[in-house]
């Protein structure tokens, strides 16, 4: 995707990803995981209008964030929004926070801060997930473990409580009846599952994200 190069010094986040286990899905369903991520991305550059995103070799992609603050709110999104449509699809996704240089005219050679962290825990990472790095060591050591548990959390959640995660994600104000009602269920099981999978964990790291980047970044 395209973009005017841009020179100005503020704090942006760099989500660099890629699909896990690509090449084990078979032709069909691969294709359903394809539209779900593309629709993702398209949400995420929705929410502000200098967020752009690029996909690279049809399973790896990149997104400019210009609301910093919600860069953990937009990973989870996509990881729930994947393994909501089948429990062997998900994404690995490494998080980026700082200064940006220069935006060129693709996503994909752009440089500054947040791409390098990005870019180089992406590619650092083992077993993991989801990662998160900045140049603010405080920042770094206090989002490290928390990150861990948060992400082992989503990766053990079903495909009924990935729905629930993603659907209370992306609008706080639902109550367990709306989402009942979406996912034509009764609200005892809703109850039930997020409970079981500890979803209100799952807000509370997204609201404390949005809190610390505000303070240290923005």
């Amino acid at each position: 995707m395209k973009i005017t190069e841009r020179r100005n010094r503020q704090t942006i986040a760099v989500l660099t990803g890629d699909i896990v286990r690509s090449t084990s899905i078979p032709d069909e369903e691969y294709e359903d995981l394809l539209y779900t991520l593309h629709n993702q991305l398209s949400y995420i550059c929705n929410q502000h209008k200098h967020n752009e995103h690029q996909v690279m070799r049809g399973d790896s992609f990149q997104i400019i964030i210009h609301d910093p603050h919600n860069a953990s709110l937009y990973a989870l999104l996509l990881r729930t929004s994947l393994k909501e449509r089948s429990s062997d699809f998900d994404c690995r996704i490494s998080i980026g926070i700082g200064d940006n240089d220069v935006i060129r005219h693709t996503v994909g050679n752009s440089t500054g801060e947040a791409f390098t962290h990005s870019g180089r825990a992406l590619d650092l990472m083992k077993n993991e997930t989801l990662i998160i790095s900045s140049s603010d060591n405080s920042f770094n050591e206090h989002f490290h473990l928390l990150t861990k548990y948060v992400d082992n959390q989503v990766s053990e959640m079903t495909e009924r409580q990935c729905a629930i995660a993603y659907l209370k994600l992306k609008d706080r104000k639902l109550k367990q009846i709306d989402i009942a009602k979406l996912l034509n269920t009764k609200r005892e099981s809703i109850s039930r599952s997020i409970k079981a999978a500890k979803l209100d964990l799952l807000e509370e790291y997204v609201l404390l994200f949005h809190k610390k980047v505000d303070e240290l970044f923005i």
